[in-house]
């Protein structure tokens, strides 16, 4: 029975041992982890910051393409009003052919 003991000890010594080598462990790496957290969580930040950038760009220079349309069509209006009516009627032809011929096709 006390070779069972002794056993038991020494298997409760060697878990000991094991979990201590683990907390030390632990402990030492924390800095590092620390430092990683921190490393990503300002790399995060500044890909939601660039990202932010990038729509707002995006965003401005749309609006600054749309003004330039919307522009052109009225200038395009109002000085060959006859060349605007036909404009707006071949793409109306056109969009009324693409929408039959998909019609069409799907009654095939």
């Amino acid at each position: 029975m006390s070779d069972q003991k002794k056993a038991h000890e020494k298997i409760s010594a060697l878990g000991a041992n094991i979990s201590s080598n683990v907390n030390e462990a632990l402990q030492s790496a924390q800095p590092a982890m620390n430092r990683m957290s921190h490393r990503v969580k300002d790399e995060l930040h500044d890909l939601e910051e660039s990202g932010k950038d990038a729509y707002s760009d995006a965003k401005h220079k749309l609006e600054k393409e749309a003004h330039h349309v919307r522009v052109t069509t009225e200038h395009l209006i109002q000085h060959s009003p006859f060349n605007a009516v036909l404009i707006a009627a071949g793409t109306g032809a056109v969009a009324a052919l693409a929408v039959s011929w998909f019609l069409r096709s799907r009654q095939h």
